[in-house]
């Protein structure tokens, strides 16, 4: 991040003392940016000293891809003006990347609902036409958003203990979501959109396997995700120029007093943030998830999960309360809710 200061009738003294001030407070806002490119952020910080009466304005203005953002505060000493300052940034940091997330997930969701109700003739006719090969071919592109639901599913039933370890991969979870769709297509809800009709036959695939965990016959060999697949976990593209994965830790509300948490490095938070969820009854979680990550609705969810609006917005709410309380205690989870081997699984299954 480029960083540009401009002095007031400061001394030499005053100028060193606060750009080494500022030093220490940098890396803390450099953390919340990485999702922009560092050519992309450009920082403002403008010192005035003002004699009747002693005091001191430090003004902050942090120029980014997708907006301004800016904080001034006025104290009597100017390395509590500068703390403010840098507190009142990470806050609008915050705030601006939530936006910026809600914004996005709701396009997406969007773009990916117009691509299936544009598919569902042509999904009819192959079913008609007894045509399974093409109904597939056209249906398994654009289940993007929903492989990276079932990579989700999966990690908790490992955390669970219920699946091994790579065992099954995502791709087959969403080959199971297809041939059920296949056979089921014709009798499918004609209220229900087709998205929310496939996470609903997902998340019946899981609850099955929950019950009575699939036969190791079924599985493959890993997969790698196909090149259009990378292409849509970057979430970031569009917005920022910037290619950053949509991220378990983006689901960590906002909320002020988290400095515990953010001194983690991200591969702890993710590892950390999905054994939190994995506490959580499956509706609770799978409605938070769908909601934070996803882009629905709680009308929406309501309607695949087969409960009240109501419940819905408690249980998402409940979720995000659970959240700010197991951060609040020192943002890791309490492992002795979970046997060894469960905790080695979340290790192992969180370092991709």
């Amino acid at each position: 991040m480029q960083t540009h200061w401009v002095f007031n009738d400061c001394g030499e003294r005053v100028k060193a003392n606060l750009q080494a001030c500022w030093e220490k407070k940098q890396p803390r806002l450099e953390k919340l940016l990485r999702p922009f490119r560092p050519e992309l952020r450009e920082l403002r910080l403008t010192v005035y000293r003002h004699e009747q009466p002693p005091r001191w304005e430090v003004r902050g203005v942090l120029h980014l891809p997708t907006g301004t953002l800016a904080a001034e505060e006025t104290e009597a000493d100017y390395k509590s003006a500068l703390d403010r300052v840098a507190d009142v940034l990470v806050r609008e940091i915050k705030r601006h990347k939530e936006r910026l997330r809600h914004d996005y997930v709701f396009r997406r969701k969007n773009r990916r609902r117009e691509e299936l109700i544009a598919a569902s003739p042509m999904l009819e006719r192959d079913v008609t036409q007894g045509r399974r090969q093409a109904f597939f071919d056209l249906l398994r592109p654009l289940l993007r958003s929903l492989h990276e639901h079932a990579r989700r599913e999966l990690r908790i039933l490992e955390l669970e203990d219920i699946l091994p370890r790579g065992e099954v991969t995502a791709t087959d979870l969403v080959d199971e979501v297809l041939t059920r769709a296949w056979q089921q297509f014709a009798t499918r809800p004609a209220h229900r959109p087709l998205d929310l009709w496939l996470i609903d036959l997902l998340h019946e695939i899981v609850q099955q396997w929950r019950e009575q965990p699939p036969p190791l016959a079924m599985t493959g060999q890993a997969k790698e995700p196909t090149e259009q697949a990378k292409e849509d976990e970057e979430w970031w593209t569009e917005l920022l120029e910037e290619t950053e994965p949509l991220a378990m830790e983006e689901l960590v509300p906002s909320r002020d007093g988290q400095e515990v948490w953010e001194q983690l490095e991200t591969e702890e938070q993710r590892k950390g943030l999905l054994q939190f969820l994995a506490e959580l009854p499956a509706p609770q979680r799978q409605a938070f998830e769908l909601h934070a990550l996803e882009g629905f609705e709680a009308a929406e969810i309501a309607m695949v999960q087969d409960r009240s609006e109501a419940e819905v917005k408690s249980d998402i709410e409940a979720a995000r309360q659970f959240l700010r309380e197991r951060l609040s205690e020192g943002g890791r989870p309490k492992e002795e809710t979970k046997s060894s081997l469960v905790m080695e699984n979340a290790t192992a299954s969180l370092s991709h």
